[in-house]
């Protein structure tokens, strides 16, 4: 039995791309801290779909824990396995943030994938078949200001994706990176960007779960699930690097102004 390993799979991407696998009929192991809703969702997709769902409670941004899941799944075949785990903190200037909040956030961003992704990479690339999601973001692609090791955090991951996807697209192991814009999700819990609509759309979990899944499947590098993300994160090439941080600067600061 092959199953499909999904980390932050209780919320937000992570649930839709948990259902999204399930309607294919994939047998899933969630990896999270929230006990109650993995089995909530674990009674509620067999029922539904037939599948078996295996719950392991696990903190990624502590100490040893992506060695302690990749423990944990030695008794089973993990096809696939994405990396969905994540989040932010509040926007201010990167002196301004909380040491300790910090590290947590890059062991978890990058840290945890980072593990995972060689640990269960060794094994499909043994096997010769498996597929790698990495969630990243359109975060990845300029400098963040204000929200400076989030953005360097998913640059890591998607750099690290690419690397990967060329290192083993020989092996029958396919990696590749999911970047979505301002998703539907409670990962705003500081409040949602006040962006307008027609310059920045908030698109919904779904959407992003179906079309990150065909593009896995299709063995894409990178994966920007909205057309106006994608133009909007090309930002990068129309302008220098200095120029695209010194823009996002700005509307920070006038966001800032306008709460």
């Amino acid at each position: 039995m092959e199953y499909t390993l999904i980390t932050g799979a209780t919320s937000g991407i992570g649930r839709a791309l948990a259902i999204e696998f399930a309607k294919r009929r994939h047998h899933l192991i969630l990896a999270s801290r929230n006990t109650v809703k993995m089995q909530e969702y674990q009674k509620e997709w067999l029922a539904k779909y037939g599948i078996t769902v295996v719950c392991l409670t696990i903190d990624l941004s502590s100490p040893g824990a992506p060695e302690k899941l990749f423990a944990a799944c030695q008794d089973k075949t993990v096809s696939v396995l994405v990396n969905n785990s994540g989040f932010g903190l509040g926007a201010a200037r990167q002196t301004e943030q909380d040491l300790a909040e910090t590290d947590r956030l890059f062991q978890l961003n990058a840290g945890a994938v980072l593990k995972l992704s060689m640990l269960f990479g060794r094994e499909m690339q043994k096997r010769k078949h498996g597929y790698i999601l990495n969630v990243a973001s359109t975060a990845a692609f300029q400098p963040l200001p204000y929200a400076a090791v989030y953005g360097a955090s998913k640059a890591f991951v998607l750099s690290l994706s690419e690397a990967m996807h060329m290192e083993l697209k020989d092996s029958g192991v396919g990696v590749t990176a999911l970047c979505p814009g301002i998703t539907d999700t409670n990962f705003f819990q500081y409040g949602k960007p006040r962006v307008p609509g027609f310059l920045y759309k908030l698109v919904s979990p779904e959407l992003t779960a179906r079309r990150a899944v065909k593009a896995l499947y299709q063995k894409k590098i990178y994966l920007v699930p909205y057309f106006q993300h994608w133009l909007i994160a090309q930002i990068s090439r129309w302008l220098t690097r200095r120029a695209a941080a010194s823009l996002l600067h700005h509307i920070e600061i006038f966001r800032k102004r306008v709460r």
